[in-house]
């Protein structure tokens, strides 16, 4: 049996099993059920916290054929393939792919439809970490969208984001788990264990 860190084996599958963000998770499940998805997002907030989990779920979740309430049904094709394995889904990390060469490439996959999704979902993590021309590079992407794109960029450092790509973006903060959020989720996850 293969080795599994808990945050891998405890990594929420779905909108419904996100703990302690509520008001993200809120805002994103209303804007697939209003079909207003934007094309461009900022997560931010400290490290580990759920930001890049939560953009795995909502690159799904856009392309769920049968959404129940904006969640992930489950059944359908986009449900059930795994994310890394998705070739309209591309997570990108912008701490090792930082240059301008990296983001060019991106510019030019992006006037490509998707090849089976309803979107394609780009996921750029530690994206404060782009140098300047990257970032002036990424800005001529989020000034002219295509209508099947999605980016979320993720950032535990927002202030290191310019403020040009800040402002066609969408933000959505994230923040630390109460105590109360914590309790209740090991509650829940380890009743079997309380007896003992």
């Amino acid at each position: 049996m293969a080795y599994i860190s808990l945050y891998r084996k405890y990594r929420p599958k779905k909108f419904s099993d996100v703990v302690g963000q509520d008001v993200v998770v809120k805002i994103l499940r209303n804007s697939i059920i209003e079909n207003k998805i934007g094309h461009a997002y900022i997560f931010a907030g400290p490290r580990g916290i759920g930001k890049t989990s939560i953009a795995k779920i909502f690159s799904k979740a856009v392309n769920c054929l049968n959404s129940i309430d904006g969640d992930l049904c489950g059944k359908c094709e986009s449900c059930i393939n795994d994310i890394n394995n998705e070739i309209d889904i591309v997570e990108i990390d912008a701490a090792s792919n930082n240059g301008v060469e990296e983001i060019r490439e991106i510019r030019n996959n992006i006037k490509l439809m998707p090849t089976k999704l309803k979107y394609k979902v780009y996921i750029i993590d530690e994206v404060h970490m782009l140098s300047i021309g990257a970032f002036n590079a990424l800005l001529k992407t989020l000034e002219e969208p295509q209508e099947f794109i999605v980016i979320i960029l993720i950032s535990s450092n927002e202030n290191n984001i310019l403020a040009t790509v800040k402002s066609r973006c969408t933000k959505m903060y994230f923040h630390k788990l109460t105590d109360v959020s914590l309790k209740t989720f090991i509650n829940e996850k380890f009743k079997k264990c309380s007896s003992y």
